[in-house]
């Protein structure tokens, strides 16, 4: 895509850069995805950092490591579990903090109810990796075309 060979040259790519690109300007959690696919979770990226992503965001990538690194992405506050706290922004994002808190909570509640297989108001790795597997638009979803 865009000329990202040429400017590269040994540096990092720049996070303001790179959320700039066609295929993440719009997308609601391109600062995730950058701070995800970020060796040191900067944001900037190496070309291999890049690489990683544009891979994992192929529409040919496995669905386990699409799962794994949607995980990370929606784990806002990284504490390798997503939690209600997660959820909300998660749902805020996608929606444009267009609902209502009320609206939100209720949403949320029915993530937790569906995806919370062990009921303690949080969804681990291999919970969210589970839901993944059984939800077969989400490959085609969790990609960005190039």
């Amino acid at each position: 895509s865009s000329g990202i060979n040429a400017e590269y040259g040994g540096r990092k790519l720049d996070y303001e850069e790179i959320i700039q690109l066609e295929e993440l300007k719009n997308n609601p959690f391109k600062d995730r995805i950058c701070k995800v696919f970020s060796d040191d979770h900067s944001g900037n990226m190496s070309f291999s950092d890049y690489l990683d992503m544009l891979s994992v965001m192929s529409l040919e990538a496995p669905k386990d490591l699409k799962a794994a690194y949607a995980f990370k992405i929606y784990d806002f506050n990284d504490d390798d579990q997503i939690d209600r706290t997660d959820l909300e922004e998660l749902v805020n994002r996608v929606t444009g903090n267009r609902m209502r808190t009320e609206d939100v909570d209720g949403i949320v509640d029915n993530i937790l109810k569906e995806c919370d297989l062990d009921e303690n108001e949080t969804i681990v790795a291999s919970e969210f990796e589970e839901i993944i597997q059984r939800s077969p638009e989400f490959t085609s979803n969790f990609f960005m075309e190039v």
